[in-house]
């Protein structure tokens, strides 16, 4: 009778996952159709548009489009509403520059503190690939890509490095969907994604830093080049 007791308080009650709010639900619809460009930078919004395109009263609609303006996906006008944050190429390199500066160091500091397992996985995000012109295949590499970066910068083991990374990252994530639309990454990202576990793995602190260097300049270029002459190029503001 013990045993069975001990085992009845050993059990976990599993709760139900709670619905997503109206706030939540069109804070991820309006997130995901301006990281895709499908509301284009520079569009005009309003709560009594989104609350009206969304079948709902205008106190979620603030709270989804005050949520957007916190990550920076949105800004705010007295009196006239918001607007989605324009693309520029200035800001492309300003994000890139601290982005660059922060993965050098997480890299430096990760390759010493990685275990077999983390290793494993970031080999295993790195095989992502994705089918230009399928919403779906492109938000699941976009994501991996961006667990690839944070899982390196998980290894340092440093919460307030995670935290600073992770909000660059996802304040490139509009570029990051524009230049895959615009060109075929697959390959690019895949050969320096596993280029950069071989680095880690050897535990060369020099080579981790360097590395990833070049792998965001790699990639900062391809985005420039990608919008700069593709047709995502009417998207950006000069």
């Amino acid at each position: 009778m013990a045993e069975v007791t001990a085992i009845k308080k050993k059990r976990r009650v599993v709760q139900p996952a709670k619905p997503a709010s109206l706030m939540e639900q069109v804070h991820d619809a309006l997130r995901t159709q301006i990281l895709t460009c499908a509301i284009r930078p520079g569009q005009e919004l309003n709560e009594a548009e989104i609350a009206e395109r969304f079948n709902i009263s205008k106190t979620p609609a603030r709270e989804a489009l005050a949520a957007l303006r916190q990550e920076g996906l949105v800004r705010s006008f007295p009196r006239r509403g918001y607007q989605v944050t324009p693309i520029t190429f200035a800001d492309m390199d300003e994000l890139f520059d601290v982005r660059t500066i922060l993965e050098a160091g997480a890299a430096e500091l990760a390759c010493t503190r990685l275990t077999g397992e983390q290793i494993d996985r970031l080999n295993s995000l790195a095989d992502a690939t994705y089918n230009q012109g399928e919403q779906l295949s492109l938000a699941t590499f976009i994501r991996s890509n961006r667990e690839f970066h944070v899982a390196i910068a998980e290894a340092t083991g440093n919460g307030r490095l995670v935290q600073l990374l992770t909000h660059q990252i996802d304040a490139l994530e509009r570029f990051f969907y524009l230049g895959a639309q615009l060109r075929d990454v697959n390959n690019e990202t895949s050969v320096s994604h596993h280029q950069i576990v071989e680095t880690l793995a050897r535990r060369d602190q020099a080579a981790a830093r360097e590395i990833m260097i070049r792998h965001n300049e790699q990639t900062r270029q391809g985005l420039f080049q990608a919008l700069a002459t593709g047709r995502g190029y009417d998207l950006i503001n000069l």
